[in-house]
């Protein structure tokens, strides 16, 4: 009978500690997948404030104009490229930097009108969709989330202005779904200066044309030999991007 290394044992423990720590609570979409609709989970459907719902409408007429005459979902799907021209529309039309704070150059837009604003490009051109969202949603949200305001300063008006895009490297070859099986590490500098990265990254939207990559990587811990994930800012001008 085969034995379990320590670190498939480590990882057992972990998922064990995340899965059956407390009492079990079902979710909604849980629930769905066993068949059950929780109504009251999710009704009454939340109204927008007036200010909010009339923003929405704004950017909302304002996107489904520009995909009808500026993006052609064939010709993209044809070149395999979204033209720079159409993210420098998207950031002028302020689609690039919907829900980032106001301050940031973003709209400011809650995550309600985000849905809606998506749901129009996504119905008009699949692609556009998906890079928009992974520039969005994942390549600058930890910066939006936890970022320093150092960085935000720095970084969140060029993204939200589409003078930059952005992408978010966590998938392996062997991490992914599993997101705490990543093995890219990041030891120090030897300058003390910084950080050098080693490992291999795959299947990252935007990855071939990001100016800043959130990457995840592992580094070193004393209390723990497999080390920590943290999260890296990597803009491309960075040695080795």
């Amino acid at each position: 009978m085969a034995t379990l290394t320590d670190l498939e044992k480590k990882q057992i423990a972990q998922a064990e500690e995340i899965f059956f720590s407390g009492p079990q609570k079902e979710g909604f979409c849980k629930d769905l997948f066993f068949g059950r609709f929780r109504d009251q989970s999710i009704m009454p459907y939340p109204e927008l404030p007036e200010a909010s719902k009339k923003l929405g409408d704004e950017i909302l007429a304002r996107v489904t104009s520009y995909c009808e005459n500026e993006i052609d979902p064939a010709q993209i799907d044809r070149d395999a490229e979204i033209p720079d021209r159409i993210v420098k529309g998207l950031g002028d039309i302020g689609v690039l930097g919907m829900t980032i704070e106001t301050k940031y150059g973003g709209l400011g837009m809650c995550q309600q009108n985000f849905c809606r604003i998506m749901e129009v490009i996504g119905g008009h051109c699949g692609s556009t969709a998906v890079f928009v969202n992974a520039h969005h949603s994942i390549g600058l949200r930890a910066l939006e989330l936890f970022g320093t305001e150092e960085q935000k300063t720095r970084w969140m008006g060029p993204l939200a202005r589409g003078e930059q895009t952005a992408a978010f490297a966590l998938t392996e070859p062997e991490a992914g779904s599993d997101a705490g099986n990543v093995r890219t590490r990041a030891e120090l500098a030897s300058d003390g200066e910084g950080y050098v990265l080693n490992g291999e990254k795959r299947w990252i939207t935007n990855g071939g044309i990001a100016d800043v990559v959130t990457v995840m990587a592992r580094t070193p811990d004393p209390a723990d030999p497999d080390g920590k994930i943290t999260a890296f800012l990597f803009p491309r001008e960075s040695p080795g991007f």
